[in-house]
């Protein structure tokens, strides 16, 4: 039932934030933050705060209509670590990159990576 409800919060967040811009961020527990990722992609973030660290869930949603592909990424960080969430592109395009970083009293989320295209 919980996971439902964090899936159902998720999927309202991306609706409401079909204008949000790709910017760095720092969120407090239980704040949501939506990084838009490129014009179809984006990603909601938020943590809760335990004993052994934040508890950090990612929920990328890539595509525009209600059958748009959505993942979900769970990661704990202690105080000081960080994690990476990559999300894969078209080919011959570098992927849509976020950094999450534990800096102890709050959730540091890291710029989407520009549009590079690899070599």
């Amino acid at each position: 039932m919980r996971s439902e409800m964090r899936t159902l919060l998720a999927a309202a967040a991306f609706a409401v934030a079909g204008t949000a811009t790709a910017q760095a961020a720092d969120i407090a527990a239980m704040t949501g933050h939506v990084t838009k990722l490129d014009a179809d992609s984006s990603a909601l973030v938020y943590y809760t705060a335990a004993p052994d660290g934040f508890h950090v869930v990612v929920t990328t949603q890539q595509g525009r209509t209600d059958q748009a592909a959505v993942e979900r990424f769970e990661t704990v960080l202690a105080a000081g670590q960080s994690a990476a969430v990559s999300i894969p592109r078209a080919a011959g395009e570098a992927p849509a990159r976020i950094v999450l970083s534990n800096a102890g009293d709050h959730l540091h989320i890291t710029k989407p990576n520009a549009a590079v295209s690899a070599r």
